[in-house]
């Protein structure tokens, strides 16, 4: 049996053992196994630069030794290319390769410090690549800090090849936006690092939790944070118009729908498709609305003025009564809300000051698709309800289920 055989016989024992699950215990292993691991992806990395050296033939008619890596290996490019230079790079990086073979430094740190080593190499100046000053930040910083240490080094060797891959990353920007069954929105996408620093800035504020009743994970959250986020940028007038109008959502909906009556069909909004009654509601809250008047064989027969809900001088009013979102303990600006009618208008309630309060994105959508309720107090402040589901939730003994 070869000595790679031997090792697979080996890795199958350790599989089969009998594992301890004391804390000491399980550290212990933990910090054993990725030392082992780090000495063999050291070993695979040797294997991989060796390869790299071969004639293309060899590759089997891969466009790299890498991508034959990616295919043959199930590796990602990224591992792929980090094996490749850290086998390629060995020479440069002695005292970096024996602090992995006794536990000082783990593998990552390596691969990083080989792509650094190979960038210097690529785009020769007067300064040569020196392992030592990077091996002495490897063995006290962290990978992410690691990380920034390298990028530090491979801008002070060469500013312009550091800005040239920076680059190429904006120009490997894409957003695949995909509709899917039900008007539902799938979304997948990379961002160059200024890109996603600039996205993550602006969704940050708003993808904090809300309070002590927000339970909603954080993909969740910061999935709300961009619908607010893109809503803001409507409701601001910040886009571009397109044929005269500013971008906007238009939804086409009965009188019976938007008073929710038993039997009407539901909303349609553009882009989207049907919604329902309490979404249609929240959307017609603060909006523009125009009256189409149909006859018997659907033709219109009058279209009416669209008119604007509230008025200029109620919202400046209302924004002068509050500084942001009524919601009880919401710290969103008043420039992040929509104003909002306690009694709707299309039940009868009027659009003043008494009948109106400004909320942001989320808890207006608590109110209307939600099931929450907003009651002025006699203070005059207000305050929210949760919904009988909610509170069953929250106040339900230990390990009972939620409808018990």
């Amino acid at each position: 049996m070869d000595e790679i055989g031997a090792l697979a016989v080996a890795t199958d024992r350790v599989r089969c053992r009998s594992r301890s699950t004391a804390p000491v215990a399980l550290r212990n292993d933990l910090t054993r196994l990725r030392r082992i691991i780090d000495r063999i992806e050291l070993e695979f990395s040797t294997v991989a630069g060796t390869f790299a050296n071969t004639e293309e033939e060899e590759w089997q008619g891969c466009l790299s030794p890498p991508h034959w890596m990616r295919l043959e290996c199930g590796m990602t490019s990224a591992a792929a290319t980090s094996a490749v230079a850290v086998g390629s790079q060995a020479d440069a990086l002695a005292e970096s390769i024996a602090a992995v073979e006794v536990g000082k430094i783990g593998f990552a740190h390596l691969a990083l410090m080989a792509g650094t080593a190979r960038a210097f190499q690529a785009s020769p100046t007067a300064t040569p690549f020196e392992e030592q000053p990077l091996l002495d930040q490897a063995l006290s910083h962290s990978l992410s800090r690691f990380r920034n240490d390298c990028a530090h080094a491979r801008h002070a060797h060469d500013a312009q090849a550091f800005q040239a891959e920076q680059l190429r990353e904006v120009e490997y920007r894409t957003l695949e936006v995909r509709t899917g069954e039900g008007g539902a929105v799938f979304i997948k996408g990379f961002l160059d690092p200024v890109g996603g620093a600039i996205l993550c800035t602006a969704l940050d504020p708003l993808a904090r939790s809300s309070g002590s009743d927000d339970d909603r994970p954080r993909a969740r959250r910061y999935a709300d944070a961009l619908v607010e986020l893109a809503g803001h940028g409507l409701d601001a007038s910040l886009l571009p118009r397109v044929g005269g109008q500013r971008p906007h959502l238009q939804v086409t909906t009965s009188l019976d729908t938007l008073v929710g009556a038993t039997g009407a069909p539901a909303g349609v909004l553009e882009r989207a498709g049907p919604i329902g009654t309490p979404t249609v509601q929240r959307l017609a809250c603060d909006a523009s609305v125009t009256r189409v008047l149909l006859g018997p064989d659907s033709a219109v027969v009058d279209v009416g003025r669209a008119r604007r809900l509230p008025s200029g001088p109620t919202r400046r009013a209302l924004h002068a009564r509050h500084e942001g979102c009524e919601w009880p303990g919401c710290d969103r600006p008043s420039s992040w809300t929509a104003a909002h009618h306690i009694k709707h208008w299309a039940h009868g309630g009027p659009t003043d000051l008494d009948n109106l309060v400004l909320l942001c994105h989320r808890h207006h959508w608590l109110v209307h698709e939600g099931g929450w309720q907003l009651i002025r107090a006699e203070d005059g402040h207000m305050k929210s309800v949760a919904p009988v589901a909610v509170v069953r939730w929250h106040s339900r003994a230990p390990n009972s289920s939620p409808d018990g």
